[in-house]
């Protein structure tokens, strides 16, 4: 009974933190705020998050499990290029409706990735990596690096295109993550580069 209240609880200050970041923005906002909107003290605030960056994390790990679960629905030969697909449309479908705080999360998940490069610790990263090795023994992933590399550069370049988009969202966020994602097939090169090579 104790734990499902802890649980009740914590989700409240949780959803009530991103109100108020979405409101105020994160760097402005005051923890006051959030546990007035919670309706739980300051102190409690801090028991369930010891900062407004422990929130962050906790909404990049949300936004990690559709991705997840949708790559792990596809069967294990699906084509590279559904994979890749179906990875843009469940980042975008997550943070179409999230621009504002998108850049936080992501400066929160550049930093976390600095100190924590462990795909246990980050499990879409493990399953995006899977299916990278997946590509790469079935000869649709170039051998240029390791799989689970390409992999990492890809979810960071689809990061990158959040952040971008975040900051002027006149584009279509899922057309902007595929446009990532046939990039990433093709390379970068026009035809008169790769004509060349």
């Amino acid at each position: 009974m104790r734990d499902k209240q802890r649980e009740e609880t914590r989700r409240r200050v949780y959803l009530a933190a991103l109100e108020v970041f979405r409101r105020d923005g994160v760097a402005g906002c005051r923890i006051d705020d959030i546990a007035q909107k919670a309706e739980v003290s300051r102190s409690a605030f801090y028991f369930h998050y010891p900062t407004k960056d422990d929130v962050l994390i906790e909404l990049l790990r949300e936004s990690e499990r559709p991705v997840g679960k949708a790559v792990e629905e596809l069967p294990l030969d699906t084509p590279f290029e559904k994979v890749l697909s179906t990875v843009a449309a469940a980042m975008a479908d997550f943070w179409k409706d999230e621009p504002k705080l998108l850049i936080d999360v992501a400066t929160v998940a550049l930093r976390l990735n600095s100190v924590v490069m462990d795909r246990e610790a980050e499990p879409v990263r493990g399953i995006v990596a899977e299916r990278f090795r997946l590509a790469a023994a079935r000869n649709e992933l170039s051998p240029v690096l390791p799989a689970e590399v390409l992999s990492d550069f890809f979810l960071f370049n689809s990061l990158a295109a959040m952040v971008a988009w975040s900051a002027s969202p006149g584009l279509d966020l899922e057309v902007a993550l595929q446009g990532v994602a046939m990039l990433f097939l093709t390379g970068a090169a026009g035809p008169k580069l790769k004509a060349r090579s």
